[in-house]
């Protein structure tokens, strides 16, 4: 009697138990889809995004040598020294007569009132105070050629002013091919003299 009225008594308490238990689940179901609900509409699905990742910059770094000062070493030279000595003229028949006459080729010569000799040729003559003192003489060509050739005509006795410049006796073969009217015999006799005067340039003196 007891358990059945327990049992009884226990039936409505159980009953509203499974009636809160299903109001409590029911409660807990809406729950859940309310919020899944709030959830899919609060929260929109985010796009895929794609992460490109920022280029880095590239610095390029030249490494410009620093230039050497370059020093400049200009040599001048010293200049040298040229010494130009002035020969001058031979004016005496003596002077080329004693003298070592080698030293003597190329040297300039002025005569004055020197005195003709002997003439040999159109362009040859000997000048000078005797046979022992005397210089050969050459006309250049120039005087020997054109209107001058008539014009300069030397002849024995005659005073003249001459200039030119002493040069070496050729042979007397030679001396007998350039010069007409040179012997054989006076070729050689002027072999001995060394050197001979030609003149370019003459003057005849009046007597």
């Amino acid at each position: 009697m007891y358990s059945h009225k327990y049992g009884l008594n226990l039936m409505p308490k159980n009953a509203n138990f499974i009636r809160k238990n299903s109001c409590f689940h029911k409660t807990t179901l809406l729950t859940l889809l309310v919020s899944g609900l709030t959830a899919c509409t609060s929260e929109p699905k985010q796009p895929d995004v794609v992460v490109v990742p920022t280029p880095q910059a590239t610095v390029t770094v030249t490494a410009t040598p620093t230039p050497e000062p370059t020093t400049a070493i200009v040599v001048t030279p010293t200049p040298q020294v040229t010494t130009v000595v002035q020969t001058e003229p031979i004016t005496d028949v003596l002077v080329i007569t004693n003298a070592n006459k080698q030293s003597l080729i190329n040297r300039p010569v002025q005569f004055q009132n020197v005195n003709v000799q002997s003439v040999v040729g159109d362009r040859t003559f000997w000048v000078g105070s005797s046979n022992n003192q005397r210089v050969f003489v050459v006309l250049a060509p120039n005087l020997d050629a054109g209107t001058a050739e008539n014009k300069v005509v030397v002849k024995q006795g005659q005073k003249l002013d001459l200039a030119g410049v002493l040069k070496p006796v050729p042979s007397v073969k030679q001396a007998q091919q350039q010069w007409q009217g040179l012997t054989a015999a006076e070729a050689q006799g002027l072999k001995e003299q060394i050197i001979y005067l030609e003149a370019n340039q003459i003057r005849f003196k009046s007597s």
